[in-house]
């Protein structure tokens, strides 16, 4: 990895990752990205979404899919926590970091003496980020619980809300609820920050799936207060957004296509070649649509399955009605408004090889460095003596199990 050529806003702060699949990897890479020193601790066998499949392997190195895409730009160390002496070397680590970051379990990072509250009576300056499904306390019923995305994603309603033109919900189909959960984690470390500066004081952040989520239908929350029973019955599948809404099958795929206030839907019209539906007293006020939902949908996608995604963009975008195709995952990777906005970027995979990766988003970072996914435990000789291990210390801690066993070579 390429010394960072640019002053970066996160340069000089020092980030500890704990953490597994998505969350906590993603805000912990969003922070390398922007210049903090990130170690990811792991444990001797690495941590879980390393042996996802796909995975890449040589000798006794992988990288996977779900690592690759959360992991750029950090160095790993691999300590038994379960062992003294992994915990001594945790221990120094923290003493000097800015952020703990952690998707561990409470009642896990208690029996590791990691937990949120201890450490921060132990390193009172240390930001401790955990997130968890539900809250690591003041969870009611809730605490402990296990925590995935989608489990999130449905407590928040944010899954009801995502509905065919049935009405039946539709989960979304990729970790929407870890990525929300990693940029408010994000968001709240970099606040912290901010307060750490002012007082030397750290905190601890509990960051929740489900809580994160909220916002994403903050929306919805507010219209469902303001609406009356009829209107709620009117409103039908698309739930206020807009009539016709969501996605519609076109020849060589299918395309979202928004009409959310009454000017629009006369210019979709248009766009049909049917300007008189625009004033159509059957249609011409967004109620009277949603009351027909099932007609304009039938309607639109009479038209739009006549024609491929590029000439329905093209036919709609002449009159300023958003639509878009909906890409496969191939076609995003090489779609030219993504090149021409520079949003993916290479990065080193550890084994030889390269991966397509996006950008943070933010750009406040160095186009001049080029990341790499670290190898399992890669930088445990450089991380330790630059935390003041001698030699001596170092085949001490080995020798007394604090980086466990080596992984088997895999097959």
């Amino acid at each position: 990895m390429k010394a960072q050529s640019a002053e970066l806003p996160l340069a000089g702060i020092k980030v500890v990752e704990l953490s597994h699949l998505v969350a906590a990897p993603h805000a912990a890479m969003l922070m390398a990205d922007e210049g903090a020193e990130v170690i990811k601790v792991e444990p001797p066998q690495g941590e879980l979404s390393r042996s996802r499949e796909p995975t890449r392997k040589l000798g006794p190195h992988r990288v996977s899919g779900h690592f690759g895409a959360c992991n750029r730009g950090k160095r790993s160390i691999a300590l038994d926590l379960k062992n003294e002496a992994g915990r001594q070397v945790m221990r120094k680590l923290l003493a000097e970091a800015n952020i703990f970051i952690t998707n561990v379990r409470a009642d896990a990072l208690r029996r590791l003496g990691l937990h949120p509250d201890d450490l921060l009576t132990d390193f009172p300056h240390l930001i401790v980020v955990i997130i968890s499904g539900f809250g690591y306390k003041n969870a009611g019923e809730y605490e402990g619980r296990a925590g995935l995305a989608m489990v999130g994603e449905a407590l928040s309603g944010s899954t009801g809300l995502a509905r065919d033109h049935r009405g039946n919900p539709v989960w979304c189909g990729f970790a929407l609820g870890d990525v929300t959960a990693g940029m408010t984690a994000h968001s709240a470390a970099l606040l912290a920050l901010r307060l750490q500066e002012k007082t030397g004081k750290g905190r601890v952040l509990d960051i929740t799936l489900a809580e994160s989520m909220l916002p994403m239908v903050g929306s919805p929350i507010v219209r469902n207060q303001l609406a009356d029973e009829t209107v709620k019955e009117a409103a039908g599948p698309n739930n206020y957004n807009g009539v016709p809404y969501g996605t519609f099958k076109a020849k060589d795929g299918f395309v979202n296509l928004g009409v959310n206030n009454d000017k629009l839907w006369r210019q979709f019209c248009v766009a049909l070649g049917r300007p008189e539906l625009g004033t159509d007293p059957r249609y011409a006020l967004y109620l009277d649509r949603a009351a027909r939902t099932a007609e304009v949908v039938q309607l639109t996608e009479d038209f739009t399955s006549q024609y491929t995604r590029q000439e329905l963009t093209e036919i709609f975008d002449k009159v300023d009605v958003p639509i878009a195709s909906i890409l496969s995952i191939p076609e995003t990777m090489s779609n030219s408004y993504y090149a021409m906005r520079g949003a993916f970027e290479m990065a080193d995979d550890g084994l030889g090889g390269e991966l397509q990766l996006p950008i943070d988003p933010t750009r406040l970072t160095d186009p001049n460095v080029r990341k790499a996914l670290p190898r399992l435990d890669q930088h445990r000789e450089e991380i330790l003596a630059q935390y003041g291990f001698g030699s001596a210390e170092r085949a001490r801690l080995e020798q007394d199990g604090a980086f466990g066993s080596a992984p088997a070579e895999i097959n």
